[in-house]
């Protein structure tokens, strides 16, 4: 079971990477510090409700969205047929590199 510390350092550091924003540009748009922001995508602080609403105002999402696990439902789903594909493909490989034609 996923806890909301987990959901929400995953959601903030996916919505991040996907506007392009470093951890310094976010800090510097909602007014605190990168080691903060830092803080809360490694699980270690845990943001005020206000806090909660500037980062989604930053991140151009509803707060609501930052607690979301549907985005990491698909995101570890499509991670392991990712792996699983890789894994079958090396499986086959070795297959036909062991058959003598």
């Amino acid at each position: 079971m996923t806890n909301i510390r987990t959901v929400l350092a995953i959601n903030m550091k996916t919505r991040r990477k996907d506007l392009n924003i470093s951890q310094a540009e976010l800090a510097e748009i909602i007014g605190t510090s990168p080691n903060y922001i830092s803080k809360i995508e490694a699980e270690k602080q845990f943001p005020s409700v206000q806090m909660i609403e500037n980062l989604a105002k930053a991140l151009l999402c509803d707060s609501v969205d930052l607690f979301s696990i549907e985005k990491i439902k698909k995101d570890a789903l499509e991670s392991v047929q990712e792996s699983l594909c890789k894994e079958i493909n090396t499986l086959i490989r070795r297959s036909f590199s062991t058959i003598n034609f």
